[in-house]
């Protein structure tokens, strides 16, 4: 290894506070060398005292690889000195002094031995990531050496290329040692353009066509995911597949760990490789070779979303950081280049950082992880970044479903959790595994995991599972047969994990392969509800709407399992992995998922109470019975909710009752001395079950309904005293100086008295109600409107003069006296007057 990498000038910095303190922290771009560096440069300090250091990398092909470097560059075989662990796989003897793990596997040391006494350092690679996984690691960490390790504390070194050290450096409290700059230079060259996501890949093709004639070497391909990687694929295979000695290799996540290595391999002149990857080359892979970039700058992330339990994939762009380590790949071993379509001043407009995949995953793994560790509330923990509450409360949910955790109070494993996360697998298989050694069907179960796990090996396929086991199990077929041999490797690891599992089986072995599936994807039932432009659309138990083509087997089916579920941001959910369902098999081996609710709805279509007896699985209703009987209370307690939903108007108000509705909320506004009830339509409506439901227990239909005597009811609400007291306090009627009695009406702003104006001759003071003037609206002989006032002297002196000469001529068989304050007050015409 060459001392001229960056990271040498650091070194003894490095070792200098790891010798006085316990935590450390290094930041060093692309290309310095501290994977490949620090781990040797620390082998031989004082403080390990024959412990080991383990150093955590993101991904598995990625500590393999490390761990070979690491390896190579003592002259060493790996297992000696040098060792990994992965899942399913391990090179390490009791030689090991420094192991290369996956963050999943510290994760299994801690739950194993939470005060890790054989380890002195524990080194946090790459971890800009901000992987889940590691995220947690580093968390336990914290606590573990906390609560175990007080006299010999466990040294923490965290690693990365772009780090946000606020967080870090407020967790760890020591200094960022920086190495500056890379071990060759970088060009980089701008196309200035402004592209929509939809016309950056044919800007990719060529830049890539460029690059490949203006430079050497070979080239890293920057794309989001797998479709572009396919036509970008196809396009330079249509543009560039005539050049000598040129492979296009894809790179992405889902590919097996033979196919990434050899990927990775270099390429020896003349030969020339482009490889079109996806983030995981963004760091700690280093492509041998690869001098040039050409960077899409997007990036594709799954997004967890806690409301449905679905995960969906969100392309936006790169962020700076991003932008910086890919670029970095570029100058690795030689001077290289770096192709971004975008202009330089929008590099400087991107985000700095991603966001923590804590912040948007499925956390039932990480929740598993916690409860077993003791862990009772998310904050616990000293997190760089603590766990959304949504998605913990969601993950809680599904463990629960799943019957990992209690249904009590406290976060506490089940028996069958216990068994689960003893598996160190994800929970939904861990179920599946176990349910397989239950029911007999443990060989079913574990191809079920492997596809599961693996990933789908027919993804241009129909949708059906039972395809993938078909597959898997056929050694001689044509299709991906390429694939096979790591998916039976998978098969196999799966098959001894299930040796594990310690459980009693059932004596028959006739079951189907659903049963083993509902109960890990319960929340994954779905019902077909409809089809159009050549989908099918289905609805989930978790309320979620998917769709299927048309086309797609299972889509005949009424029923199914959507097993792998997902899509694009904006879209709807598609259903990429699923198997057909008959109800049966929920009904007659899993009631326990269906809950039986009673229903009462009122049909405005049909005027009536519809009360019903209803099946469901979570959010899909399975099936209907009319009530024969409905109790008074739940018939009550419908008409109650579909009033509030409607408001007071679908109730038979007549004149009467809202007069009586008026004048109980005048009293409760104006008489203080009193304790009136509220009577406000808001009030009313909020209060329903109070005053109205002891009437409604026989109210199913809007005939009914009609028949309901909302007077008597409001009444009802006063006492015997009190009624007294609001008929004498506000009156519902008032006499008129003729001696008329007349209504007044309340349920104007103010109360008011419609009264013919003769009948009013020498009254010069409006009456109250409850010391509140009444608003008197004047009357002509033919129920018009003449005036309103509430001070009768003004009006006959300023107003009555210019009344009476309008009207006497239109109105003369009534009286229309110069001086209304002397007049008799009357309702008679004047005929009438002179024979009486």
């Amino acid at each position: 290894m060459s001392n001229e990498l960056p990271i040498y000038q650091l070194i003894p910095d490095l070792k200098h506070q790891l010798n006085q303190h316990h935590e450390a922290i290094l930041e060093a771009a692309p290309g310095a060398g501290k994977t490949t560096v620090v781990p040797l440069a620390l082998m031989e300090e004082n403080w390990l005292k024959d412990r080991q250091i383990i150093m955590l990398e993101p991904r598995r092909l990625a500590a393999k690889a490390a761990a070979k470097r690491l390896a190579d560059t003592l002259k060493e075989p790996l297992g000696e000195r040098i060792g990994y662990r992965i899942r399913h796989e391990n090179k390490e003897s009791k030689r090991t002094q420094v192991l290369v793990v996956t963050e999943g596997v510290l994760t299994r040391m801690l739950q194993d031995d939470p005060s890790l006494d054989s380890v002195a350092l524990v080194i946090f690679d790459e971890f800009h990531e901000r992987n889940l996984h590691s995220d947690l690691a580093f968390a336990l960490c914290l606590q573990a050496r906390d609560l175990y390790r007080d006299e010999d504390p466990l040294k923490l070194l965290v690693m990365s290329a772009t780090l946000d050290t606020e967080a870090l450096q407020a967790r760890l409290g020591c200094p960022v040692l920086t190495s500056q700059g890379r071990s060759f230079p970088i060009e980089t060259r701008y196309a200035n353009l402004a592209l929509k996501t939809d016309q950056v890949v044919d800007e990719v093709v060529r830049l890539t066509c460029q690059a490949f004639s203006e430079e050497s070497g070979s080239l890293l391909v920057f794309l989001p995911g797998q479709r572009e990687i396919r036509r970008v694929a196809n396009q330079l295979q249509e543009r560039l597949g005539h050049a000598p000695h040129l492979s296009i290799l894809p790179l992405y996540g889902e590919l097996n760990l033979k196919e990434q290595e050899v990927v990775i391999q270099p390429a020896i002149a003349p030969a020339r490789k482009i490889v079109l990857a996806t983030s995981i080359a963004q760091t700690s892979l280093t492509i041998e070779g690869v001098r040039v970039v050409i960077d899409s700058g997007l990036s594709r992330e799954a997004r967890f979303d806690a409301n449905t339990a679905t995960t969906r994939l969100h392309t936006r762009r790169a962020t700076q950081a991003e932008t910086i380590q890919r670029m970095g790949r570029a100058g690795r071993t030689e001077p290289g280049v770096c192709y971004r379509w975008w202009s330089e001043s929008q590099q400087y407009q991107l985000a700095s950082q991603a966001q923590p995949q804590i912040e948007i995953s499925d956390l039932s793994s990480l929740v598993m992880e916690l409860v077993k560790w003791g862990v009772q509330d998310r904050l616990e923990l000293d997190w760089i970044t603590a766990p959304p509450n949504s998605h913990w409360q969601q993950a809680v949910d599904l463990l629960t479903n799943l019957t990992a955790l209690k249904r009590q109070t406290d976060l506490q494993l089940s028996t069958l959790g216990t068994q689960m996360s003893n598996l160190n697998i994800e929970p939904r298989l861990a179920r599946i595994l176990i349910e397989g050694r239950r029911l007999n069907m443990t060989e079913v179960a574990c191809t079920i995991c492997t596809i599961l796990s693996e990933g789908d090996p027919l993804t241009q396929h129909h949708s059906d599972l039972t395809d993938r086991l078909d597959w898997l199990d056929n050694a001689h077929t044509k299709i991906n047969p390429h694939k096979q041999k790591p998916y039976r490797k998978s098969l196999k690891q799966w098959q001894q994990q299930s040796q594990k599992i310690a459980i009693e089986s059932i004596a028959q072995t006739s079951h189907e392969m659903t049963q083993l599936l509902l109960h890990a994807f319960a929340d994954r039932i779905a019902q077909r509800v409809s089809h159009e432009q050549g989908k099918v659309r289905y609805k989930l138990a978790n309320g979620r709407m998917a769709s299927l083509s048309i086309e797609d087997p299972v889509a005949q089916s009424e029923w199914m399992i959507a097993l792998d579920i997902g899509g694009h941001n904006g879209q709807e959910d598609r259903i990429f992995l699923s198997t057909a369902l008959q109800l049966s098999t929920i009904t007659s081996n899993t009631p326990d998922l269906m809950s039986l609710k009673t229903h009462f709805a009122w049909s405005k279509k049909e005027d009536r109470l519809i009360s019903e007896s209803q099946r469901w699985i979570s959010k899909i209703c399975i099936d209907t019975q009319k009530l024969k009987s409905p109790s008074e209370a739940d018939i009550a307690d419908a008409v109650c909710q579909y009033i509030k939903q409607e408001g007071l108007s679908v109730l038979p108000w007549d004149s009467a009752s809202e007069q009586l509705k008026a004048r109980m909320q005048f009293a409760f506004t104006h008489d203080h001395n009193n304790l009136w009830p509220e009577s406000s339509d808001q009030v009313l409506l909020n209060s329903l079950e109070e005053w109205l439901a002891p009437y409604l227990g026989k109210v199913t239909t809007q005939q009914a309904m009609n028949k309901l005597s909302l007077a008597d009811i409001l009444l009802s609400r006063l006492d015997w005293n009190q009624q007294q007291q609001l008929n004498k306090s506000v009156p519902a009627r008032i006499t008129a100086p003729s001696g008329s009695s007349h209504a007044i009406d309340y349920c104007e702003v103010n109360p008011t008295l419609r009264v013919k104006l003769q009948e009013m001759f020498g009254c010069t003071e409006s009456p109250k109600v409850l010391n509140q003037i009444v608003r008197i609206e004047l009357l002509s002989p033919g129920q018009r409107p003449l005036a309103v006032t509430q001070d009768l002297a003004f009006f006959w002196q300023q107003a009555y003069p210019d009344v009476r000469k309008e009207m006497r001529g239109r109105y003369p068989k009534h009286p229309w006296p110069e001086n209304p304050l002397e007049a008799q007050a009357t309702a008679k015409t004047n005929r009438a007057l002179r024979s009486s």
